[in-house]
């Protein structure tokens, strides 16, 4: 940002290419296309240039009545001012500071017809002019705030279609191996991508699954009173019963 005191020396109304696109040096990949933010200040004062990304620069237009605003030069506040320019305007008038905006659209389509141009203020009396400018290849429009030029990250919207089962018709699928999972059917109802399942991924172990061991139960039955394998028989009161003895008792 350039000293006020020097700003306030000007007399050319114009800035040049260099100050509109920021210097380039040689050596350097040139930038994206510049962005250039005009503001009327006398027809709207709050200015932040920092929640602009750095492809942006502004020019603010002074009246020849106002002073710039004192936070440009506060430490604090200083970050909102960065990339910004001050134009002070020399002489007092009706729509003074509009003409100066004008000339400055008109030295732009003249010297960086690829720059992009936005007017900051509510004044529509500049619309025929950027009209007219956009047909004759300068893009240009009139914005109200700042944040108008932010731009807002997209919002996705859910796909109900995608969340209802084909089976049931209850939207209550959930993504699982790139398939849908139903909670309510217990199965897939749209079948699960084979390159996402664990058993086709990098070092994918079966897992190892106990072998089953037959181990008898060996106890006296009270009522033959051997010593057998009590699997079949009955335990009760202490007492085991089995299945040999409970076979001949249903007979």
């Amino acid at each position: 940002m350039l000293p006020l005191s020097q700003l306030y020396g000007r007399s050319q109304l114009a800035l040049s290419v260099e100050q509109i696109h920021g210097s380039r040096s040689p050596t350097k990949t040139p930038l994206m296309t510049k962005k250039l933010v005009l503001v009327d200040y006398e027809n709207i004062q709050k200015i932040d240039l920092s929640i602009l990304d750095d492809t942006y620069r502004a020019i603010v237009f002074v009246g020849a009545m106002q002073n710039p605003p004192k936070a440009a030069r506060k430490p604090t506040t200083a970050h909102r001012f960065s990339r910004v320019d001050f134009q002070k305007i020399e002489g007092t008038g009706k729509n003074a500071l509009d003409f100066h905006i004008a000339f400055q659209l008109g030295r732009t389509i003249e010297v960086a017809p690829a720059t992009e141009c936005f007017v900051l203020s509510r004044d529509k009396g500049f619309d025929p002019l950027l009209s007219h400018l956009n047909k004759n290849g300068l893009k240009c429009r009139r914005i109200g705030c700042l944040t108008e030029l932010v731009v807002q990250p997209a919002i996705v919207e859910p796909d109900h279609a995608e969340e209802t089962c084909r089976k049931c018709g209850k939207a209550s699928t959930i993504e699982h191996h790139g398939g849908r999972w139903c909670s309510n059917c217990g199965g897939f109802s749209k079948p699960a991508d084979p390159r996402k399942l664990p058993s086709n991924q990098l070092g994918y172990r079966e897992p190892r699954h106990r072998e089953y061991e037959y181990s008898p139960i060996m106890a006296e039955c009270a009522w033959c009173h051997q010593k057998t394998d009590m699997t079949g028989g009955i335990y009760d009161d202490g007492e085991w019963m089995c299945a040999d003895c409970i076979a001949r008792y249903i007979r």
